[in-house]
């Protein structure tokens, strides 16, 4: 069974499937905040996501980022870090990429054990 989250015209923000939960790339809500507020914010809904299927930063196998400034990797990892701290580590990826006005976004994929 597939269950879709906050589905809209052209997409979901979130998709669950089998054992797997995944996300879309998640934004701020206000792009005009600086890495580290857009960071909190795309984590914070990110987090709200987990909860609606039952897991936790614990259960990501998966974190996938894209900064539109890598000079701004740094910044990025104080929130990130921070977020993460005390869980098992997924694998991750941060790339620098066109965004569209945003500073960063985040794709997670999580475990859903039974």
């Amino acid at each position: 069974m597939i269950e879709r989250f906050d589905e809209g015209r052209r997409m979901a923000q979130a998709v669950a499937y089998g054992p797997f939960f995944e996300t879309a790339g998640i934004c701020a809500d206000d792009p005009s905040l600086d890495v580290r507020a857009q960071a909190r914010q795309a984590l914070a809904s990110i987090d709200a996501l987990l909860e609606r299927v039952g897991v936790s930063r614990r259960d990501l196998v998966r974190v996938q980022a894209w900064l539109a400034d890598y000079r701004d990797f740094d910044a990025f990892n104080e929130v990130y870090d921070a977020w993460i701290e005390g869980c098992p580590k997924p694998v991750r990826a941060c790339v620098e990429s066109g965004l569209g006005g945003y500073a960063v976004e985040i794709r997670v994929l999580a475990y859903r054990s039974a």
